[in-house]
């Protein structure tokens, strides 16, 4: 199946050029990636079909005919790729290591890199705030619920009291990664340190956040206060 354009006409084209034929695939990720800048630039409420169907150069109506809403647009442009992505990632964590200071290592090294290649996704997200309040963010929720059970596991493992409470601690790191990657040019106008020097400073931000109640001790054993 192809959808047949002809310039000077839906498109936005200059007339007096010939036919352009383009596959309903085609078509369909012409929308799609034009629809994740705009949502990205401007948010949900912020972004007009039109300007879309500017950006992606086919007509308006093509976007109702092959989504159906500007919600539908959303949802398929923005939540569903990043849940896609988000499923991968947290298949990427596998087993966690045993020492806490190697737990915050890997958690950074593998959620900051997501967010940051996935930062196009997470502006839309952002930027459309309340607008997409009853979406459907994949497993997020569950994914933090899962985490802050596997931090209390650990904690209670080691004869630990967790410091900040764990539901708590697991959000607001993924906040802080999310920030670093969303205000990174607001935080360094003039030059972002490397990716190894962020993700470190991340990742001992995080062992030092996560320390137990009875203060700093060695990851492998169990504080002498509990």
């Amino acid at each position: 199946m192809s959808d047949v354009t002809e310039t000077g006409d839906e498109t936005g084209a200059p007339r007096g050029k010939r036919r352009v034929r383009r596959t309903t695939a085609e078509v369909r990720r012409l929308i799609l990636d034009a629809a994740l800048e705009c949502f990205a630039e401007r948010g949900f409420a912020g972004t007009a079909t039109r300007q879309i169907a500017e950006r992606a150069q086919v007509a308006e109506p093509l976007i109702f005919n092959n989504f159906g809403s500007k919600a539908d647009l959303f949802e398929e442009a923005v939540i569903t790729p990043f849940n896609a992505r988000f499923v991968e990632y947290v298949e990427s964590l596998g087993r966690q290591p045993e020492g806490r200071e190697l737990r915050s290592a890997q958690f950074v090294h593998l959620a900051y890199p997501f967010l940051r290649d996935n930062a196009a996704l997470l502006h839309a997200l952002v930027r459309s705030g309340s607008d997409i309040a009853g979406s459907r963010l994949g497993g997020l929720d569950a994914y933090f619920a899962r985490s802050a059970q596997t931090v209390r596991d650990q904690y209670a493992k080691w004869g630990w009291v967790p410091d900040v409470p764990p539901e708590l601690l697991v959000r607001y790191t993924f906040g802080m990664l999310a920030g670093a990657v969303l205000l990174r040019d607001w935080f360094f106008p003039e030059g972002a340190p490397d990716e190894a020097s962020a993700e470190a400073a991340l990742a001992r931000m995080l062992f030092k956040a996560s320390e137990p109640k009875d203060g700093p001790t060695d990851p492998g054993k169990t504080p002498s206060h509990r």
